[in-house]
């Protein structure tokens, strides 16, 4: 891995060396590729030119009612059950509260509720008084 490192902060030196030096009558070239085929990464591989397919037609098959809604029936079952059983899963692994913790929450929720709301009370309290004297 340090290898890699070395690597890409001298290519980082090259390419800022480079930002610097271009000179006007110079034609736009295309930069060449000085790093090896083994250092590449495989996100910098050569991007492939991407053709476009035409939309393949898409033929509707008739349903057969009775069959369909019974296949379809049974898997959103299977789901649903396997739902269920993942959730139960992941409620035994939850660590629920003792009485005393439940409690100690509770009370902190609802003083800290309390004071907000006092607090902006007081500042409605205020704005109203200063704009009924900025504007009466």
């Amino acid at each position: 891995m340090p290898e890699f490192d070395f690597q890409m902060k001298k290519q980082n030196q090259k390419t800022k060396s480079k930002k610097g030096t271009k000179s006007k009558k110079s034609a736009p070239t295309r930069k060449r590729e000085s790093v090896s085929a083994k250092s590449k990464l495989p996100q910098e591989k050569e991007k492939q030119p991407v053709t476009e397919k035409a939309p393949r037609a898409i033929q509707k098959t008739p349903r057969k009612t009775g069959e369909a809604e019974i296949g379809s029936i049974s898997r959103i079952g299977s789901k649903v059950g396997q739902f269920l059983r993942e959730a139960k899963m992941e409620l035994k692994k939850v660590k629920w509260p003792t009485r005393k913790e439940l409690l100690a929450s509770t009370a902190v929720v609802i003083v800290l509720t309390l004071l907000v709301a006092f607090f902006l009370g007081l500042v409605d309290f205020g704005l109203i008084k200063i704009i009924k004297n900025v504007v009466g």
